[in-house]
Order: C-alpha cells, then sequence, then structure tokens
C-alpha cells in the first residue's frame, strides 16, 4: 500500500514543479514573450493578406489572359473569314470557261503571304 500512496505523490510533485518554473518563466520572460506573440500575430496576418493580394491578381491575370485568347480567336476567325471572301471573289472574277493560272496563282500566294502575318 505504501507503494501506491508514493506513486500517487509523485505526480503532485511533479505537476506542483512544473507550475512553479512555469511562473517563474512568466516572471523572467513573460514580456518578451508577449511581445513576440504580438509580432507573430502582425506577422501572420501580413502574409494572410498577401496570400489574399496575389490569390486576387492570379485570378486578374487569368481572366485578363481569357478575354485576350478570345478576342485572338474572334480575330482570327474574322480573318480567315476574310480571306475566304476573297478568294471567293478572285475566283468568281476569273473566266469560267478559260481559268487564268496566273491570276489564280498571284490570288493563292497573296492568300498565303496574309496566313503568314
Amino acid at each position: 500500500m505504501e507503494k501506491k500512496s508514493e506513486k500517487s505523490k509523485a505526480p503532485d510533485s511533479v505537476q506542483e514543479v512544473d507550475s512553479r518554473i512555469a511562473a517563474v518563466r512568466d516572471l523572467i520572460f513573460g514580456e518578451n514573450i508577449q511581445q513576440y506573440n504580438s509580432e507573430f500575430d502582425d506577422i501572420y496576418s501580413k502574409i494572410k493578406a498577401l496570400k489574399e493580394q496575389n490569390q486576387k491578381n492570379l485570378s486578374e491575370s487569368v481572366t485578363n489572359l481569357e478575354n485576350k485568347l478570345a478576342d485572338l480567336e474572334s480575330l482570327m476567325e474574322h480573318k480567315f473569314q476574310d480571306l475566304n471572301d476573297d478568294l471567293d471573289k478572285r475566283l468568281a472574277d476569273l473566266d469560267d470557261e478559260k481559268a487564268d493560272r496566273r491570276k489564280l496563282g498571284k490570288a493563292l500566294e497573296k492568300i498565303a503571304l496574309m496566313l503568314q502575318e
């Protein structure tokens, strides 16, 4: 029975020593720890704000790029339509009975040059 009572006293003494150490630590470093905690809180809030700003900038950049790609796609479609219309017009201008190969060749060369631009 004595062993049990000795074991039950040991945790109490350990807790008592821990609380004394905590009290001494708070007396010695209390102000510094509060200052450090305050500085860490400031740093964490700044990191959070920067993260949110970066996320916002990224989403705006993605939206901007998507809009520019849509504009480019529209421009390319318009350009191809113009080229098709030009080719149709030039082909219609050619005489049905006698196709002038030189005119057709020049028209195709012009279209090729426009596609390379």
